[in-house]
Formats: C-alpha cells, structure tokens, sequence
C-alpha cells in the first residue's frame, strides 16, 4: 500500500532537486524535471518561497536559501540518499577501527563540504570540527571525488584554484596532482599523508551515483604513525563499505558510461 502524502512528497522531490542541481531554476524548469503540473509546481515554490526554503532570483528563477546550501542545513537529492544509508556503515567502521570517520560531498566548485561524522574515542585523535569545507586538491576525499570525474572537469578546477602548499608534502603542480587522481582511480581508494595537517593522514573512498558521477565520500582519518600500521586494513575495507552503501542508497543500477574519466 502506498502511504505516501503526494503534496508532502512533492516538496520533498522540489527540495530534493534544487539541492541536487545547485542552479537557479525557473517555474518550468521545475514542472518538467518532475512532471508537474505548472499550477501544482508554481504553489509550491511559492510556498517554500514564503517559508523562507526558497529565494527568488532575476527572472522568476528559484535557488535553495543560501545558508541551506552552505552549512548543510538541508541534505537532498543524491548525496541525501547516501547521508541517510550512511549512518550503520559509519558506525561499523568507528567501532571496528576507533579512528575519526567522515562523510563529505562535493561543493558546486568541487571542494569538500563535510556532511556527517563519527569522532574516534582516543585520546589523540583527528578533530574535524573545525573545517566544514575542505579543499578538494590537497584532501583526501578531494581526490577521491576528484579522480571519478572527467579530465577535463579536474583540469578546470586546478586552473581556478589557489593551491597552496599546506606543508611540505601538499601536492601543488596540476600535472603532479593528475598522476596522483590516475594513481587514485586505479587503486580505488586515495591517500593523504601529511599533506594538509603535518601528523595527520587519512584514505577515502568514492560513493557514486547511478551516474557513475562521486556523490560523497568516505573518509577514514587518524595521527599519522597509527595511519601507517594500519592503513592495509583501512583499504579493503573502506572499499567494500562504499560499494555497500551505493547498493543502499541506490539499489543495484547499472552504471553511467564513464565520460572521459581520468585514465590509469
């Protein structure tokens, strides 16, 4: 039986869209992408217009509140399924590895905004509240997203950046970071030692959508010596937690053709 309440639904899949898309859309924009009627899909925006979900942009376009966009206050589309799937997984790994365990999806400019996570209990530890956003260069989970995507996309990115060299070991050259997403895509998982924190290493994972685009990625991250004696471990088995949480979040799909993505 379906107990689902169609308005309720419909704002969610609104939601849900603006969040996914990150664009300003018109009123027909919206109504196509769903198949809604205009008249539904114009009450609707203007609803969450008038409770403050929505902002009106020049020329009747619509974007999701900018402090929703920014501070993660709202989850949707893609990287919503995964936030929502991840939680057990998470768990799992905290309690099997008692290292910091993270969650991150891509920002429109292909940083890292962290979207959940699990402290370790130690007393030494990586403390992850502090950064809410990421750069997506020097990061872990920046090249585990950066490295699913096509060479041209990754390209831009770099040319856009100011890519600082956080310690001594931070990866700034375009060409010396490219080899690195190559080597990232091969091996399925990326590595970041001491590149943005000296003392602090990490490996990740991405989650990707039925797109075959990274939605989000799963980080393990800890004080590098103990990065080091264990990192064997942190691969298979981040690795098999990110395949089971693209399986729960999105079932067993078939895969997008890859577009040009960076070669081994």
């Amino acid at each position: 039986m379906n107990t689902s309440v169609k308005s309720a639904r419909r704002v969610l899949e609104i939601l849900e869209l603006f969040a996914s898309t990150g664009r300003a859309l018109a009123l027909r924009d919206v109504a196509a992408l769903l198949g809604l009627p205009k008249s539904s899909a114009h009450m609707l925006l203007a609803t969450l217009e008038q409770r403050g979900y929505l902002v009106r942009e020049p020329g009747d376009r619509f974007m999701l509140l900018p402090a929703l966009r920014a501070s993660g206050g709202w989850v949707g589309g893609m990287t919503g399924q995964i936030f929502r799937a991840a939680h057990p997984v998470m768990d799992a790994l905290l309690e099997r590895f008692d290292e910091t365990v993270v969650l991150g999806a891509p920002t429109p400019g292909l940083d890292v905004r962290i979207v959940s996570h699990r402290p370790s209990q130690q007393a030494i530890r990586y403390d992850v509240s502090r950064d809410p956003v990421l750069p997506g260069y020097c990061t872990a989970m920046g090249h585990a997203v950066l490295c699913h995507l096509p060479e041209d996309e990754v390209r831009a990115y770099l040319a856009r950046t100011e890519m600082v060299a956080m310690t001594a070991a931070t990866l700034t050259e375009p060409e010396a970071i490219i080899a690195r997403l190559r080597q990232c895509r091969a091996q399925g998982y990326a590595t970041n030692i001491d590149e943005r924190f000296e003392g602090a290493s990490g490996m990740a994972v991405a989650i990707r959508g039925p797109d075959g685009r990274p939605h989000a990625a799963l980080n393990i991250v800890t004080v590098t010596p103990r990065f080091h004696r264990r990192r064997d471990e942190f691969a298979p088995a981040l690795i098999e937690a990110a395949r089971g949480l693209e399986e729960t979040a999105f079932g067993p799909l078939p895969r997008g053709k890859p577009e040009r993505r960076l070669s081994a």
